[in-house]
């Protein structure tokens, strides 16, 4: 009696090598999904007079990589009197090996408190709003502000390093 080779197993058995070549296909095939990303609260990186600038950490499967394509400013809303920033106008940043994503306005920012809606793309009721506080604009120093030097010394510059260079006596 004869053995068959198991190559010819395998070719006898057609059903049998598609059933274990989807088996092994099927984990890549669940990858081909997007995971769901969790996201942060938000930093604010910027002041009042300023183009609105966040850092929003979000949370996702270990090694997924994650577009910045994925993520959209759906509204931007101030309190009254002040004026927002146009939601299709932020422009998104993220660093390769980091789960943080930078978002930027067009427009400048005056308002002291504004409220944000983000939503992540491929995900079913991802909206989150965030309440930020932006804050005040820094004062910077004037010059007429900044005390006046007054020269430690009478003689000219030149005069100081004729006097270091000449030989001690």
């Amino acid at each position: 009696m004869t053995r068959s080779s198991p190559i010819r197993r395998h070719v006898r058995r057609p059903l049998a090598a598609a059933a274990i070549a989807l088996a092994l296909a099927a984990p890549g095939l669940a990858a081909a999904q997007p995971a769901t990303i969790d996201l942060g609260d938000p930093s604010v990186m910027s002041q009042r007079g300023q183009r609105l600038a966040l850092a929003l950490p979000y949370g996702s499967s270990p090694g997924e990589r994650v577009s910045v394509s994925r993520f959209e400013v759906v509204s931007v809303k101030a309190p009254d009197g002040w004026t927002a920033p146009d939601p299709a106008g932020f422009s998104f940043a993220k660093p390769l090996r980091r789960n943080v994503v930078y978002l930027r306005s067009r427009e400048t920012v005056d308002a002291p408190e504004l409220t944000v809606t983000v939503r992540v793309a491929e995900q079913p009721d991802s909206l989150q709003t965030f309440t930020i506080g932006v804050p005040p604009a820094r004062a910077t120093a004037v010059a007429s502000a900044a005390p006046a030097m007054t020269p430690v010394s009478t003689r000219s510059a030149a005069a100081q390093r004729a006097a270091r260079r000449a030989p001690a006596r």
